[in-house]
């Protein structure tokens, strides 16, 4: 059965333009055009991944975002015109797995449905003791003591734990949180994840297991194989 997509949009042309992409790429779609229209839409309906607008005519995507604790009941990209650095870190705090700015490019799109899709069909990935679920979207130590993570720390650990040993740029974990060209949005948006990564994962006075790879970006880097430089 083909996923099932629930776009949040009032503007008439870039729903339809929307709705009709992805289903001629296979998905089924629902629609709602504001946040009362979404409200109604999820006592009946359960999607895999919602598309939301931030400007609602009746709500503040974001705001509703957290309201509705829609990023930990469904997969959450927000679609929007806003796209200041504190919108972004806003918007993947309130439990976005993605953040994409307006004008839409749908090839884009459709990729970043799937991959988002794609992350929540992963197995738990394990390192260094840790325990990182990614279907539940929960990390936890190796005591069994669960890390209270944003959505932008979440999708960050998960792209550094898929390529354990292996350098990670910048640019990729920026593309990861969002799709803006890198050169349009500041490095410390990333850098300031992982600082608050490295804080909360903190373990019996270890640090994290993420290294700076200098001139690279980081890598997730297991306890017994710091000596070792991670290969390029």
């Amino acid at each position: 059965m083909s996923a099932t997509v629930l776009i949040v949009e009032d503007a008439p042309e870039s729903l339809a333009m929307i709705a009709e992409h992805l289903q001629e790429n296979g998905f089924r779609v629902l629609t709602a055009a504001s946040g009362a229209a979404l409200r109604q839409r999820l006592q009946s309906a359960q999607p895999d991944i919602i598309l939301l607008d931030v400007n609602l005519p009746d709500d503040d995507g974001i705001a509703l975002a957290r309201q509705l604790r829609l990023g930990e009941r469904f997969g959450l990209i927000f679609v929007t015109g806003r796209d200041s650095d504190d919108d972004v870190l806003a918007g993947l705090e309130a439990g976005g797995d993605d953040y994409i700015t307006k004008p839409i490019n749908l090839r884009t799109l459709l990729a970043r449905i799937r991959s988002v899709l794609r992350r929540s069909r992963e197995p738990v990935i394990t390192f260094d003791g840790w325990i990182l679920d990614v279907v539940r979207r929960e990390l936890f130590r190796p005591t069994g003591q669960l890390v209270e993570l944003t959505s932008g720390e979440f999708n960050i650990l998960v792209a550094l734990a898929s390529r354990q040993m292996q350098p990670v740029s910048r640019d990729f974990l920026l593309d990861v949180i969002s799709n803006r060209d890198p050169r349009e949005i500041s490095g410390h948006t990333v850098d300031n994840l992982i600082a608050r990564l490295r804080k909360k994962m903190i373990h019996e006075g270890k640090d994290a297991p993420i290294v700076t790879i200098r001139g690279i970006g980081y890598a997730l880097v297991p306890e017994q194989s710091r000596g070792e430089t991670p290969a390029s």
